[in-house]
């Protein structure tokens, strides 16, 4: 019958899919243990270089102490009168003040005459201990306050704080090179006879390692052991003499070990030890937790999935260490640690849609330095969210003289600066090392890209497999139905 030759020749087309799939899916845990000599060198290299900038960040803070301290003495205050408004009066107009503290984070206005972009940067308008209107930074308006005759202009936005750019590595990733996880289960030294399919575990059961069926197996060093995909079939235990395996020693004559049986014959022979005296050493490897119970359709992801688009930049912690396919150290002060952009747009002009690789960076710390006045309320010192109407002529006596600061407070705020100078320039010493080792880092990820890009291709050939094999169960359901075997009988 026609709808029984159909069923079957879709049946023969699944298995064969099917046999294909669970290749694919064993080449991709292969591919992954590949990748895992370029990842052990990139994470040391990249540990090492971000102890090196965190070492550098880490004195900044002893900084921020010092000039804190300062503050909490008394000897210094980081309150000061801040323009709000200003009140048109006859004759003369007055400025409404607050007392305000200094923020890194910038200022909210409480009149909208007045306006400010928010964060650092922005524009402030401040009265002085001289009795000034001084403006932060000349470069932005404020509002419709116009400078006038006597007041000051500051080119600077980083009114009333020290501030040092921070060092970040900088990670540039795109989405084929997203790991699947950790596919080794462990390494150990065996042993196998030619043509045998025993596999020998030269360590005590429960040493470290928990075999299972349906485990791959692969020889490190020695080749042609075993073939790709070899997996374990059975597991037996039986006892061995392991004393001539290194750290086992007297007391090892017989030990209980795992017997592996493989799907496939010992192409080479591997003994304990090998006639230079070297060992064979084996490794493990499975499926991740993550994808180990996906059946058919785990690693899958979409045939059409772009492996380049969109790119994401981000500032590398511990965590994010040795991911992405390149990193770079950054320094530029930009305080944006995230984003993420279509590079491939990079190539066409503005003007037709192109776009230009967003900014991202380790940011800036700031520190309070103070001032050595305190504003005043009238006799009283004035505290934080106080108000004062005050006529724009007659500004002085506004602000209180402090004593100073001890030489105590001085010499931590001398000594932080110093420390954090001397371990800033060290750091620029190492500029030749740190780009060997960056550019050294970039290369070893380069090696791992190409598996990387081969794993993510072979991820989509899944996809395409799986999505034909439902087709291909669909139809069978389809011409099993009565309507349809009925016609094609």
């Amino acid at each position: 019958m026609l709808s029984t030759e159909l069923v079957k020749r879709a049946q023969e087309d699944i298995d064969f899919k099917k046999m294909n799939i669970e290749k694919l899916q064993d080449q991709i845990v292969e591919f992954d243990d590949q990748k895992s000599l370029y990842d052990e060198g990139i994470v040391k290299i990249e540990t090492t270089l971000l102890n090196r900038l965190d070492d550098v960040n880490k004195s900044f803070n002893l900084i921020a102490d010092a000039y804190q301290s300062a503050l909490d003495s008394g000897c210094k205050s980081d309150l000061f009168w801040r323009i709000i408004d200003r009140q048109p009066n006859i004759p003369v107009d007055f400025f409404e003040l607050e007392c305000t503290r200094l923020n890194p984070g910038g200022y909210s206005l409480t009149e909208t005459n007045i306006d400010s972009n928010a964060g650092i940067g922005s524009t402030v308008a401040y009265v002085g201990a001289t009795g000034v209107v001084t403006f932060y930074p000349a470069g932005l308006t404020y509002g419709n306050e116009i400078p006038e005759e006597g007041d000051v202009v500051v080119n600077d936005p980083y009114f009333g704080f020290d501030r040092r750019n921070l060092y970040g590595l900088k990670i540039y990733s795109e989405p084929y090179d997203k790991d699947i996880g950790d596919t080794l289960i462990g390494e150990f030294i065996g042993t196998c006879s030619i043509g045998s399919t025993e596999l020998t575990v030269m360590q005590s059961v429960g040493a470290g390692l928990t075999f299972g069926v349906g485990q791959i197996i692969v020889s490190a060093g020695k080749t042609a052991i075993f073939p790709n995909n070899a997996k374990i079939v059975g597991i037996t235990t039986d006892l061995k003499d392991i004393r001539s395996i290194p750290s086992t020693g007297i007391g090892s004559t017989a030990v209980t070990v795992n017997i592996l049986s493989m799907n496939t014959v010992c192409g080479a022979p591997a003994s304990a030890p090998e006639s230079d005296g070297s060992f064979v050493e084996f490794r493990a490897l499975d499926d991740p937790i993550a994808f180990r119970f996906g059946g058919r359709k785990r690693y899958d992801i979409p045939f059409n999935q772009d492996p380049f688009t969109p790119q994401t930049i981000s500032i590398a912690n511990t965590s994010t260490l040795g991911t992405g396919i390149s990193a770079y150290i950054d320094n530029s002060g930009v305080n944006v640690k995230f984003a993420s952009w279509n590079s491939a747009l990079k190539f066409l002009p503005l003007e037709h849609g192109g776009q230009v690789e967003p900014e991202v960076g380790a940011g800036q710390v700031y520190f309070r330095q103070g001032f050595g006045h305190a504003p005043m309320n009238g006799i009283i010192r004035a505290e934080e969210g106080d108000t004062i109407s005050v006529r724009v002529n007659a500004l002085s006596g506004l602000y209180e003289q402090l004593s100073d600061c001890s030489s105590a407070i001085n010499d931590e705020i001398s000594n932080a600066i110093g420390i954090s100078s001397t371990k800033e320039t060290a750091l620029i010493a190492q500029n030749s090392d740190n780009v060997i080792l960056e550019q050294s880092n970039n290369a070893l990820r380069t090696e791992r890209n190409r598996i990387q890009l081969g794993i993510h291709g072979t991820r989509k050939i899944l996809g395409q497999l799986n999505e034909e094999m439902d087709e291909l169960e669909s139809l069978q359901v389809l011409i099993n139905n009565n309507t349809v075997s009925d016609v094609v009988q």
